[in-house]
């Protein structure tokens, strides 16, 4: 039903002096306001089968860097974009105090190792016999065991009487019972002293970790800290990324999940830039996401020539073969209005709204899917008057003529980035 906008036309009569109020009536004419739009037919043509799907593009490694060590910063080597290769310095702290801790605990070890007598670590415990103290023992032990061998015969033979023999024994028991205490206080002095080497090694590796190095190649996203600051291992003081691969993650709508395979190769057309990259498909998730009923995939994109920084918007193409019929018109022609496309015909001298989902984009032409038919007439340019039901006057353009680009729409015809665009 075509609509209309009434104009209030007012007559008034007034005659000279005083008059009447009904000399003076007042009439209200209705009349309906035209627009004038131009029009295009809409064409349909075969198009290859494609999914379009949008996400962002990301760094292949990130990370958060904090020190292992606590102390005061004492340089900043890094500022933000400096691009660095793996093992370079980004933070240094104050390492003093770090190295003495580390010297003192080496003397310790030190000095337990010569009250064991060795210059030298020992390779393993045999060489305890050769401490002074254990081979005073041993040598103790030898001498009781060698008068019990040879006493032995001449108890047999009644030269050593049974008090003495006992003697003899005990004495050898006792001399035995000292040389394994010595062995076991070696032993444990030897266990004292590899502690002491193992606190020694972990201050002088505290002492080298008191410089942040990075652990890829890649540029500095941010460093939050500056010289005199107090940090530890739970400061994150640098964030850097790599980007010589940027991924890609996609959600694929359940009903094509089957078509994506891992090695897939497609095309991704990155916002704000003339530059359409390829991209393969290197990840794929082992299940549907119930919740969305979409497979969550990862393409990776080769940006060793830095020339895409992380962060853009893509627009992904995956091909997924055959082709099929859309609607070819004017990208002006579509209005954009709470995340739905739309599009305005020309039926009977008013304009009819239709839903349509964008298909494919290139330059000022899209290719749509839903109620519109091969040659209807679509405004070209919408504007701000135009809704459905209002009468309109078309005014047909040639395919070939510069288009009118009319009232600007207000509203943005793009689609909603937050999901797939459009799929084929």
């Amino acid at each position: 039903m075509r609509k209309t906008l009434p104009l209030l036309a007012f007559a008034t009569m007034v005659a000279c002096g005083s008059a009447d109020a009904s000399d003076a009536p007042e009439n209200e004419v209705a009349t309906e306001v035209i627009v004038t739009v131009d029009t295009i037919p809409a064409v349909a043509e075969q198009r290859p089968r494609v999914l379009e799907l949008a996400g962002t593009l990301e760094a292949n490694r990130r990370a958060s860097l904090s020190p292992q060590v606590s102390g005061h910063v004492s340089q900043v080597l890094v500022e933000r974009g400096t691009e660095v290769e793996e093992g370079d310095a980004l933070i240094v702290l104050q390492p003093a105090d770090l190295r003495l801790a580390a010297q003192a605990a080496s003397a310790r070890a030190e000095s337990q190792l010569r009250s064991l007598g060795f210059d030298s670590a020992p390779s393993d415990e045999a060489a305890l016999d050769d401490t002074p103290a254990v081979a005073a023992a041993r040598a103790d032990w030898e001498t009781a065991k060698d008068r019990r061998d040879r006493s032995e015969s001449l108890v047999q033979s009644g030269a050593i009487d049974p008090q003495t023999w006992q003697q003899i024994q005990a004495g050898e028991e006792a001399a035995r019972a000292r040389y394994e205490s010595a062995r076991q206080q070696a032993r444990a002095s030897l266990a004292s002293y590899q502690a002491l080497r193992a606190d020694a090694a972990m201050r002088r590796r505290d002492a080298a970790d008191a410089t942040l190095r990075a652990p890829f190649a890649g540029a500095v996203m941010s460093r939050s800290v500056e010289i005199g600051e107090f940090v530890g291992p739970q400061t994150p003081v640098v964030e850097l990324i790599d980007a010589s691969q940027l991924r890609l993650e996609l959600d694929v709508p359940e009903r094509y999940s089957t078509g994506i395979q891992e090695g897939q190769t497609l095309s991704v057309a990155v916002d704000g830039t003339d530059l359409v990259l390829e991209a393969t498909v290197r990840f794929v998730a082992a299940a549907i996401d119930t919740q969305r009923r979409t497979l969550t995939i990862e393409a990776v994109v080769d940006n060793a020539d830095g020339q895409v920084r992380a962060g853009h918007f893509g627009r992904a193409r995956i091909a997924l073969g055959g082709a099929r019929e859309l609607m070819k018109v004017p990208s002006s022609a579509l209005v954009e209005r709470a995340g739905v496309n739309r599009i305005y015909v020309a039926v009977d001298g008013v304009a009819e709204a239709r839903i349509v989902e964008v298909i494919e984009r290139a330059g000022d032409e899209v290719w749509v899917e839903g109620t519109l038919a091969d040659g209807e007439q679509v405004l070209v340019s919408p504007g701000r008057d135009i809704a459905d039901g209002v009468g309109i006057e078309p005014h047909p353009v040639a395919s070939n003529q510069p288009l009118s680009t009319g009232d600007p729409n207000p509203q943005p015809n793009q689609p909603d980035p937050s999901g797939p665009r459009a799929e084929g």
